[in-house]
């Protein structure tokens, strides 16, 4: 399992990781924030531009799980180094595509600058949590993990907000974009996971993908539900309550905003304070998750709607650093790296079919994204149960210990 916590990750260690978190989430978000920008000076359309997104989409979903169970072998400055050589490859050609002036041009530059960048981004979230978990003891893992996260979602506000530079130019953004993966040398200059040999590697992969299948399905399914809502909760404004749509846009927005201060306060001031009770932690961040939904769905006037976005986005913030903790409970020290890309990958993917299945389903019925999300999270918390009976037999086996925290 996840080694023993002896060597706990220092506070400036963890800081500096939650910086590189940073960094990631804000190349995500800066891209969207500059569409108009880029499709004003590149000449290319709405549909070349997300073609562009779902390729960086494509290669995040391979990449994160493959630099998770290869990456390991590196010690953690010069791996994160060579990782912002990429992303910063990446951002240089974003730049020059807006430059060239011709749109094929312009096309090709930024498909290869999102292949560099998303190559070079897979690997950050995998190994800073591993790093982590691989060097903190168990009951401090989830605050941890809540930091790193609330780094995430920081470096997401901010990327979402770039182009406030641009009123001094498009510059601005731009050398921004270029320069945030440079945070990633930052990095702690941490030790490499010790090799465990080929066959033992191979044994090793098979039965930490067994053990963490259930909670990948977990992560699977909040992300899909919160997917849904992130899409649809503006068009919600709108037809349910008569709003033009600026003031849909405007109200969707801000309800946006204080879903991720939430769940930035959340992460840093709640977790920490919570008991080490994993189980327990998961079905109370799930609950919170469906009452949000549900209260969005039986809101009686537009100010209830943010109320309710607010309250599922704080149970989703509890929920996954306990959830990820528990994961990271259930793998040896060597596959930590390996399950965090797949948990990683998993997020991405539940993500983006929660936007594209919300999309589809908004259109049968406004409220029906927001039931399903409900639905969801109720199915969530029925398989936690059944979880609890396996993980018990687990522990009566000897194949995971006893404090892997799911039974509580």
């Amino acid at each position: 399992m996840a080694g023993d916590g002896a060597s706990s990750v220092s506070r400036a260690d963890s800081l500096r990781l939650a910086l590189i978190a940073a960094s990631s989430g804000f190349g995500q978000s800066a891209l969207l924030a500059l569409v108009p920008i880029v499709t004003e000076r590149t000449g290319l359309a709405a549909p070349q531009i997300g073609v562009v997104a779902f390729l960086g989409a494509a290669v995040f979903l391979v990449a994160a799980p493959l630099w998770g169970h290869h990456g390991a072998a590196w010690r953690i400055r010069p791996f994160f180094a060579g990782l912002a050589c990429l992303m910063v490859a990446g951002q240089g050609l974003f730049a020059g595509a807006l430059h060239v002036g011709v749109p094929a041009t312009a096309l090709g530059l930024l498909l290869v600058s999102r292949l560099l960048y998303s190559v070079g981004a897979a690997g950050v979230m995998p190994h800073a949590q591993a790093a982590i978990v691989q060097r903190s003891a168990a009951e401090r893992r989830p605050a941890a993990l809540a930091n790193l996260s609330a780094g995430l979602n920081v470096g997401r506000i901010a990327g979402s907000l770039v182009t406030l530079g641009a009123g001094a130019g498009v510059i601005v953004p731009v050398f921004m974009m270029v320069a945030s993966p440079l945070l990633l040398l930052c990095a702690p200059n941490l030790p490499a996971t010790p090799a465990i040999g080929r066959k033992g590697e191979r044994s090793s992969r098979r039965a930490n993908i067994r053990r963490v299948l259930p909670l990948l399905a977990v992560g699977f399914a909040l992300t899909f539900g919160f997917g849904q809502i992130q899409l649809v909760l503006g068009l919600f404004l709108q037809h349910r309550f008569g709003l033009d749509a600026v003031a849909a846009a405007g109200l969707g927005g801000a309800s946006y905003a204080a879903v991720a201060v939430a769940m930035i306060a959340t992460q840093i001031l709640l977790v920490p304070r919570l008991a080490f009770q994993l189980g327990r932690n998961m079905r109370w961040g799930i609950a919170g998750f469906a009452l949000g939904c549900l209260a969005i769905i039986l809101a009686p006037v537009p100010w209830l709607v943010p109320a309710g976005a607010v309250w599922a986005g704080v149970g989703l913030a509890v929920a996954t650093p306990a959830y990820t903790a528990c994961l990271a409970q259930r793998v040896t020290a060597h596959g930590q790296a390996g399950a965090a890309g797949w948990l990683a990958s998993t997020h991405a993917a539940g993500q983006g079919l929660g936007a594209l299945c919300g999309g589809a389903a908004f259109a049968l019925s406004p409220e029906l994204p927001f039931a399903m999300a409900v639905g969801i999270a109720i199915a969530t918390c029925l398989a936690l149960l059944r979880l609890d009976d396996r993980a018990r037999e687990e522990v009566s086996r000897g194949e995971v210990p006893r404090d892997h925290g799911v039974v509580s």
